[in-house]
């Protein structure tokens, strides 16, 4: 009988570093901050301290006087966490004091607590049970349309702001900056209608769109969700050990792991866990992990990376020693020069300029560049939002559309210094090299990038 093959896993597999973490101590920030325990508090504590905090912000970086924002019933919008409902006409109006008054009509919040006004007009919605309707409205008010917006004109003019925010793109294509959560383009033509109809003439000419608003509404952060920030990431920490604990070579493969397991061997070809015949680590191998942990509030990243020892050796051999310390120097050029108040485009030119000032060469796309100086170590960036929404802009990448390059990095922007480094390797042949990956969760504070939770400390060896 063979030894079991959990056993098997503790006797064959043990993982060490190439290098000790020593970045930990002065980059790592922990706000302090105390969560509560209850779910539903937290959500409400989040969002009030977004309220208090990053509205007044967005709306006057963006001179908007008064914010309206339309949710149709059971239609995803990308504001229904922040708001705390799925339906209503939501009104912000700055008034010149420092918190926004909040408003809304037609609609439902868990946290009443949030909002100044709520008004509701006498219209009941469909009960449903185990998702079919029990009950419907009778009379006009079943389409539930423009009973929705009774009271806004009146309301509106009380304030007669200049300029009005509504959820429309004009210019913008936020599906295609958005990840696992959907980012919509906002009200539907018949929704736009009834509010240019309830406005009046008046008002609805002094309509603008809202979507430099509610994108940097969206990568606004608070405190609060900085900690969950760190809580989560500490976790993925724990389980990118786990899953690099479990690597037996010639044993285990990468669909055998949890995350998204990958690697490149010397000729830039990928292997995927989700390939129908998934590789088999061997001695030799440099491979990849990236995981994360969190809930509908906030979420981490992080990525690790390992190389599995051959016989015989007893350390890293040069060559994964030198794609490190390319890492590492990678990192700090990144640590160095991203700020708060400068645009993401601004600054890739500036890390694009670091970079290739350090000797490397920037490699626009995540492929082993053969045309360019062979001698060269490539860098590939993609340093994008990390957290809730699935926005991933301000985007510090050549990736995506040139807004997401536009928007301004803000103070607690959270994001991931997701960066790539292609490693030639002469002595393997021409175009041979060590590709390995980087997912550290990162935040921008006032006084420059932090790690909230530790970034990856070293390539592992596994034996």
């Amino acid at each position: 009988m063979g030894i079991p093959h959990r056993l098997k896993l503790i006797v064959c597999s043990f993982v060490v570093l190439v290098s000790p973490f020593h970045v930990q101590a002065q980059e790592t920030v922990n706000p302090g901050t105390v969560l509560p325990d209850d779910s539903v508090a937290l959500e409400n504590q989040v969002r009030n301290s977004k309220f208090d905090t990053v509205l007044p912000q967005v709306m006057r970086d963006n001179e908007i006087d008064m914010w309206i924002h339309v949710m149709r019933p059971w239609t995803p919008d990308p504001l229904n966490f922040e708001f705390g409902s799925d339906m209503g006409i939501f009104i912000f109006t700055d008034r010149g004091d420092d918190r926004i008054e909040r408003a809304i009509f037609a609609g439902y919040v868990g946290d009443g607590n949030a909002y100044d006004i709520i008004s509701r007009p006498f219209v009941e919605l469909p009960t449903f049970v185990d998702g079919v309707i029990t009950e419907q409205p009778g009379g006009d008010e079943t389409d539930y349309l423009e009973f929705r917006f009774d009271g806004v004109r009146e309301f509106v003019a009380e304030r007669d702001p200049e300029r009005i925010g509504v959820n429309y793109a004009e210019a913008f294509g936020l599906s295609a900056a958005s990840e696992r959560a959907p980012l919509t383009d906002g009200l539907s033509h018949t929704d736009y209608t009834l509010l240019l109809n309830a406005l009046g003439d008046k008002y609805a000419k002094r309509i603008v769109s809202a979507e430099h608003l509610i994108l940097d509404y969206l990568a606004g952060r608070v405190p609060e969700e900085i900690e969950l920030y760190r809580q989560f990431g500490l976790i993925t920490a724990n389980n990118l050990d786990r899953e690099f604990g479990k690597v037996v070579p010639g044993i285990t493969s990468l669909s055998d792991l949890e995350g998204n397991v990958f690697r490149r061997n010397r000729d830039g070809v990928e292997f995927h866990a989700q390939d129908r015949e998934p590789y088999i680590l061997q001695p030799g191998d440099v491979f990849t992990i990236l995981h994360g942990a969190g809930n509908r509030i906030f979420s981490s990243d992080l990525g690790g990376n390992a190389y599995l020892l051959r016989e015989g050796e007893t350390e890293a051999p040069p060559e994964i020693q030198n794609v490190w310390r390319a890492a590492l120097e990678t990192r700090q050029i990144l640590l160095d020069n991203i700020v708060a108040g400068r645009t993401a485009g601004q600054t890739l030119e500036l890390l694009i300029e670091k970079i290739e000032a350090a000797g490397y060469h920037y490699n626009p796309v995540d492929q082993y560049d053969s045309n360019a100086d062979l001698s060269l170590t490539q860098v590939h960036l993609d340093v994008h939002a990390v957290g809730r929404s699935g926005l991933v802009a301000p985007r510090i990448s050549p990736l995506g559309s040139d807004w997401e390059r536009e928007m301004t990095i803000p103070v607690l922007h959270t994001f991931t210094f997701e960066y790539m480094i292609h490693m030639p390797v002469p002595a393997w042949g021409p175009g041979k090299h060590i590709y390995i990956a980087f997912h550290d969760g990162a935040v921008v504070t006032e006084d420059g990038v932090m790690f909230p939770y530790p970034p990856d400390p070293g390539i592992r060896l596994i034996r």
